[in-house]
């Protein structure tokens, strides 16, 4: 979703927050994706100029990150079409941290990520021991799908690896 533009220090801040509070509270069935997945994979960074941190979780975890989020002071988004739909959680920018788009999908045995809200399938997501990848990030501990750079370059086109303009070809895959 569409919205300010953020520095890269905001950005980082709020994915070393919310990192922090899923692990906190034992939920690790989730992954960075869209332009978080992006910029952590090509610059080890969120991308300067982003408008949000994009999470994408199992559908099941909606209840107790929207109870942690209100718990810890981060007021949720109704606007944007949003209003008590279930398969999105966003967040309110504060003074410290960006918005957060937490993409509900839900989740079959093959590991398949299906975001409902921007109509994307995240596919085979757990490697061979049916895990997603994890990959360590400014110490800490944050998950990343199987075969990103694959998803990646089906999201983004053949020139993923060079910062550009643009959110990718279109039309847009469905299925990553």
């Amino acid at each position: 979703m569409s919205g300010q533009k953020y520095e890269q220090t905001i950005l980082n801040n709020t994915l070393m927050f919310i990192i922090q509070l899923l692990h906190d509270n034992g939920i690790n069935n989730w992954f960075i994706g869209y332009g978080t997945l992006l910029g952590i994979v090509r610059e080890n960074s969120c991308i300067k100029g982003d408008d949000d941190v994009d999470i994408i979780i199992d559908i099941s975890n909606y209840d107790i990150v929207k109870k942690l989020l209100i718990e810890n002071n981060i007021e949720i988004e109704y606007g944007y079409g949003i209003g008590d739909k279930k398969n999105i959680l966003k967040t309110k920018d504060t003074t410290n941290y960006c918005s957060v788009d937490f993409y509900m999908a839900s989740l079959d045995e093959k590991g398949n990520f299906n975001d409902t809200w921007e109509k994307v399938i995240w596919s085979e997501c757990y490697n061979e021991k049916t895990e997603l990848i994890q990959y360590i990030w400014n110490d800490k501990k944050l998950y990343l799908p199987f075969n990103y750079e694959k998803k990646l370059f089906n999201r983004y086109g053949k020139n993923w690896r060079i910062p550009q303009n643009n959110k990718g070809p279109s039309p847009r895959k469905t299925i990553l």
